[in-house]
C-alpha cells in the first residue's frame, strides 16, 4: 500500500484537481484506492459530489477515535472516499484535541490492513499548518502539482525546505517523488522556463506529462464529478490518463508495504555544478535544504491502455440445473456519460450588485454555477458595449491568449466566438478572458 500526499504551499495550482483525477484514473485501471480529504475547505469531497451533513461522520471523526475508517467512506467512482467539513477548523483551534499531534492521521491509518489498497492518496491545504504536517507525517512519498507561475515555484523551493525538519523528527523516509504541472500553457515562456527547472533540479520527480489548461476540468469539478466520468473523450481526460499512466510506472504499488516509520539512512549526494538560470538566481536567496538521497529506480509497470472486459464463456449443459456462479465484474474502460446531470444552484438574490451578478442574471439557471466560479475570483471591469471595438479588440488580440464569449439577445446564452465577423448586433454581453493568467473583461 503506497501512502502518498499532494501538496503545495501554493494555493490554486489544481492540486485538489489532481488528486481526484488521477485516485479515479487508477481506479479506471483496475487498481484499489482511497483519497482522504485533509482540507477544512473539502474541496475534494465536493469534486466528488460529497457534502457531508454536521452530523455525518468525516475525517475529524476518524482522528479523534470515534468512527472507523468503514463507517466514515463514501465510495464514488470505485474510490474509498474519507469526506471532510469544516469541524476541521475547530479542531485545529483545540490544543488538546485529536489534531494536536502531527501523528494523528498517522495511527488512524496505521490501522488499515496494509494489503486493503494499492493507493491512498491524501490532498492538503496549501500551508504548513496542523493539517499539512500530519498528511506529511503520515505519507512516504509527496506529489507537489503546481502551474507554470514563479510563486508556485517558490512554494515548491519552501516545501522542499520544510521536509528536511521531517525527515528529522517524524518521518525520515518523506520525499518529493513527483512534480506535475497543471494548468500549463507551453506558450507561455514563463511557463517553459519554469517546466524546463523544475526538471533540472527534480529530474528523478519531474512528471514527462502534463495537465493543460482546459475548462472541462473547471466543469467537471461544478458538477461533483471527476474528468473521466464528466467527458473521457475532452483534452483534460486525456491529460490525466497519460498522467495517470507514468504515475503507475513512478509507483509500483506490487511491492510489499512499506514502513516509513523506521529511521532510514540517509546520505546526501553532491549537487552538479551548472550555470544558474535567471530563475534560480532568484531563488537562490531562499534557505537551501539538505541534498536529497540517491534512491535505486523503482520497477517500471508500462501500461499501453486501459483493460478490456474478457468475454464469459457460455455455460456448458448439465443434465441437473446447478446454483449460479458468482462471476467477477471485469473492469470497465473509461466511457463518456451519455447525459450530463444537472448542476447544484446558485442563488444569484443574494451575490451583491455588480457587474457578476448582471452577467449570471443573463445567463441560463444552468450555467450559472460553473460561470460563477470561473468569474467570481477574477477581475471584472464594466464598460458600455460597442461592437465596432470589440471586433477590432477581437481581431488584434492573441487569439492563443484570449477566448472569446458573447451573449446573443435572442438566444440568451452565451456562446464562443471564433471569428470577428460572428460579433454582430444586437448583443447584451461579452466576455474576454485572458486563459494563462484567468483574467476576464465583462463588455456589457
Amino acid at each position: 500500500m503506497r501512502i502518498i500526499g499532494f501538496c503545495n504551499l501554493k494555493g490554486g495550482v489544481g492540486k485538489t484537481t489532481a488528486c481526484q483525477n488521477i485516485a479515479v484514473g487508477l481506479a479506471k485501471l483496475g487498481k484499489k484506492v482511497a483519497v482522504v480529504d485533509m482540507d477544512p475547505q473539502s474541496n475534494l469531497s465536493a469534486g466528488f459530489g460529497i457534502m457531508p451533513s454536521p452530523s455525518d461522520p468525516q475525517v475529524f471523526d476518524l482522528l479523534a477515535g470515534e468512527a472507523s475508517w468503514d463507517e466514515i467512506l463514501i465510495r464514488k467512482e470505485d474510490v474509498d472516499i474519507i469526506p471532510s467539513s469544516l469541524n476541521l477548523v475547530m479542531a485545529e483551534l483545540n490544543n488538546k484535541g485529536p489534531l494536536s499531534q502531527d501523528t494523528a492521521l498517522r495511527d488512524a491509518v496505521k490501522k488499515i490492513d496494509p494489503f486493503r489498497y494499492d493507493y491512498v492518496l491524501m490532498d492538503s491545504p496549501p500551508q504548513l499548518g496542523i493539517f499539512t504536517r500530519n498528511v506529511l507525517t503520515a505519507c512516504s512519498k509527496i506529489i507537489v502539482p503546481m502551474d507554470g507561475g514563479f510563486y508556485s515555484l517558490l512554494g515548491l523551493k519552501l516545501l522542499e525546505t520544510s521536509l528536511q525538519i521531517f525527515r528529522e523528527r517524524l518521518n525520515p523516509a518523506l520525499e518529493i517523488s513527483g512534480v506535475l504541472m497543471t494548468n500549463y500553457n507551453p506558450r507561455i515562456f514563463i511557463a517553459r522556463q519554469v517546466f524546463e527547472d523544475v526538471k533540472k533540479n527534480f529530474p528523478e520527480a519531474a512528471f514527462e506529462n502534463y495537465i493543460r489548461q482546459n475548462v472541462t476540468l473547471v466543469e467537471a469539478a461544478s458538477m461533483g464529478m471527476s474528468i473521466f466520468s464528466y467527458d473521457a473523450k475532452s483534452k483534460g481526460a486525456e491529460c490525466y490518463k497519460a498522467v495517470t499512466e507514468e504515475f503507475m510506472r513512478k509507483f509500483d504499488a506490487t511491492s510489499e508495504p512499506e514502513n516509513h516509520n523506521e529511521p532510514v539512512k540517509v546520505e546526501p549526494s553532491e549537487p552538479e555544478k551548472s550555470e544558474p538560470s535567471p530563475l534560480e538566481q532568484i531563488i537562490s536567496s531562499l534557505p537551501e535544504a539538505e541534498p536529497e538521497p540517491e534512491k535505486a529506480p523503482e520497477p517500471e509497470q508500462v501500461i499501453t491502455e486501459l483493460p478490456e472486459p474478457e468475454p464469459v464463456p457460455a455455460p456448458e449443459p448439465e443434465p441437473e440445473p446447478a446454483a449460479p456462479q458468482p462471476k467477477s465484474e471485469p473492469v470497465q474502460p473509461i466511457q463518456p456519460v451519455k447525459e450530463k446531470p444537472k448542476p447544484p444552484r446558485i442563488d444569484i438574490n443574494t451575490l451583491p450588485e455588480g457587474p457578476l451578478k448582471t452577467v449570471l442574471t443573463m445567463l441560463p439557471e444552468e450555467k450559472r454555477l460553473m460561470w460563477y466560479q470561473m468569474l467570481e475570483p477574477m477581475m471584472i471591469t464594466k464598460r458600455r458595449l460597442n461592437v465596432d471595438i470589440l471586433r477590432d479588440d477581437f481581431d488584434e488580440s492573441d487569439k492563443g491568449r484570449y477566448n472569446f464569449y458573447i451573449l446573443d439577445e435572442e438566444e440568451d446564452n452565451l456562446w464562443p466566438v471564433m471569428l470577428s465577423e460572428q460579433i454582430e448586433e444586437p448583443l447584451r454581453c461579452a466576455l474576454k478572458i485572458d486563459e494563462n493568467d484567468g483574467w476576464a473583461e465583462v463588455y456589457l
